[in-house]
């Protein structure tokens, strides 16, 4: 997973586990955990964050499945 677009493609998995794990912390009664989901979250955006910065989006790669002639 080293090229511009898997990095593209991993910054929106992380968007969503962060998405994620906010919503299981918001059904959290106790602060720790809560606070503890809630810092992954943002430990999520902060990859995220980073793989975008280093990311080409798959429109502007060349596409292997349709190649041009």
């Amino acid at each position: 997973m080293t090229s511009q677009s898997s990095w593209y493609q991993a910054a929106r998995n992380w968007r969503m586990r962060a998405e994620e794990a906010r919503a299981h912390a918001d059904e959290m009664k106790e602060a720790e955990p809560k606070a503890i989901m809630l810092r992954i979250a943002a430990d999520y955006d902060k990859l995220a964050d980073w793989a975008e910065k280093n990311s080409t989006p798959f429109w502007r790669t060349k596409n292997p499945i349709f190649p041009s002639k």
